[in-house]
């Protein structure tokens, strides 16, 4: 690898990372770590997986975006890229079948801490499950980024402030070649960047590189949720730190990527520059008024929509041939 690719490499993968409190490959990284079966940095996973190239946002920037899209789906995707065989259930805790849902998914996590495997749930965030204890009926689950220890009652699994409910119980793995997952997962890139989520509305959300065109038109409107669009704009400049520091060192097993590389590189610069401009105004506490600098942000994320437009022409270049055999399906595997 020449002394260039060495000096990127290193500044993508050593920079300071954007705590992502909602990202669920920084959840599912936390099991799998734990369980030896992927001993890769969390941006890797967040690459292999392909979840570090969603973006998905709420057309007057609400703090959901982070969250909004089809949980189910992505995340059998992600377990599926890797190899993993997993298991999930989702739906609304208002739902008149909840209590059978919840009693079934409390004897699947139960029985899943006792092999040793934690448990991604939904908790108004991402979490940990990693024990639990029968005599006291409690379940203890982590946040991430901290080390503390959370109770939560059997009867409470699901039961969030927010309406949904999600669990994914990871049961094996099964061995798959890196190279291979890491040329489906750029195929996949595309497929986010160029395909709205079903489960989304358009007249409320926009998705994939279409989401640039929603912030733009927020933050020139004036029709935005201030600390919503901090909110956003602060966990996809993680995302793309993941994504430049992914494409870096998924060059070092494929080096075709090397110029996909450089336009993540440059994209998460200017994402740590949105990073800086919300940064110039203190965020109150949620409850008070937040304000943000739009006038500033604009042209910031005029840059990072045609720098990641580029990267997909890029990545759309160099695999033609697969993802032209998908036809109009470019997500089919």
């Amino acid at each position: 690898m020449s002394d260039y690719h060495n000096k990127q490499a290193s500044a993508a993968t050593d920079q300071l990372r954007v705590p992502l409190s909602s990202s669920f490959a920084d959840a599912m990284h936390q099991v799998l770590s734990a369980k030896g079966w992927f001993s890769l940095p969390v941006h890797m996973l967040s690459g292999m997986t392909a979840l570090c190239f969603r973006l998905s946002v709420h057309r007057q920037l609400h703090p959901d975006s982070a969250t909004a899209y089809n949980w189910a789906a992505e995340h059998f995707v992600a377990a599926d890229l890797i190899g993993l065989i997993a298991m999930q259930g989702a739906g609304f805790n208002f739902s008149p079948t909840f209590p059978l849902y919840q009693k079934q998914a409390i004897a699947a996590i139960r029985q899943s801490l006792k092999q040793g495997t934690g448990v991604v749930c939904w908790k108004d965030r991402f979490v940990v499950i990693t024990r639990c204890d029968d005599q006291q009926q409690l379940f203890y689950y982590k946040e991430l980024n901290s080390a503390a220890e959370h109770e939560l009652p059997y009867e409470q699994l699901g039961r969030n402030d927010s309406p949904y409910w999600y669990g994914q119980i990871y049961e094996g793995q099964v061995p798959k070649d890196r190279l291979q997952v890491i040329r489906e997962s750029f195929i996949q890139a595309v497929y986010k960047a160029e395909v709205h989520d079903p489960m989304l509305p358009e007249s409320q959300y926009a998705c994939g590189l279409k989401a640039y065109d929603a912030m733009l038109e927020a933050l020139a409107d004036g029709n935005y949720d201030a600390a919503g669009a901090y909110e956003t704009l602060i966990f996809y400049a993680g995302m793309k730190q993941d994504t430049a520091a992914y494409t870096w060192e998924a060059s070092l097993y494929w080096p075709e990527l090397e110029g996909i590389a450089e336009h993540y590189t440059a994209l998460a610069a200017v994402y740590n520059e949105i990073t800086d401009a919300l940064n110039e105004r203190p965020v109150q506490a949620p409850e008070a008024p937040c304000s943000i600098n739009a006038e500033g942000l604009i042209p910031l994320l005029r840059e990072a929509k045609r720098i990641e437009t580029a990267a997909i022409q890029s990545i759309r270049l160099l695999l033609r041939e697969p993802i032209e055999n998908r036809f109009h399906d470019v997500g089919l595997r």
